[in-house]
């Protein structure tokens, strides 16, 4: 009998962990052709405001498929402030394929990983990160959400 209970708490610890890089996210104000199932970031313990610290590794995936094909793919960061979107200064205009696979094809799911050391020198604070995913081609065809971060020393 405590074996089975042993067993039922490690299998219960094992999905919180899981379940615990799962992000909030909300879609962009402007038209997405895609449909986003989950995003994770690593670390995470808190979905509705992901704690990540300047200076260590962190990691997002995205889990998405787009209603559109393309074989040269973009993806971008940025800061949604209110004056309008700052990018990432290492993750702008980057080429998507590198990240994710490619080509792009309508109706598949795919996903997305990318993993980066925070700069030291970012800010302090609470910021709404959106990422976008779009064809080199035709920009309206893209993938976009919204996830909420904060930043620590």
């Amino acid at each position: 009998m405590s074996t089975n209970i042993l067993l039922i708490f490690a299998l219960l610890s094992t999905i919180s962990v899981v379940l615990a890089n799962v992000a909030n996210f909300k879609k962009c104000d402007e038209v997405s052709m895609c449909d986003i199932s989950e995003v994770r970031i690593e670390p995470c313990s808190n979905p509705k405001k992901c704690l990540l610290k300047k200076g260590a590794t962190s990691t997002i995936s995205i889990d998405f498929t787009p209603k559109f094909s393309s074989d040269k793919m973009l993806t971008g960061l940025f800061w949604a402030s209110d004056a309008g979107d700052v990018p990432f200064p290492d993750l702008e205009e980057a080429d998507a394929c590198k990240f994710t696979s490619c080509p792009l094809e309508a109706e598949k799911q795919n996903r997305l990983d990318y993993s980066l050391v925070l700069g030291k020198k970012l800010p302090n604070g609470i910021f709404e990160i959106k990422w976008k995913i779009w064809n080199k081609d035709n920009a309206p065809e893209n993938c976009c959400f919204i996830a909420k971060i904060e930043l620590r020393k």
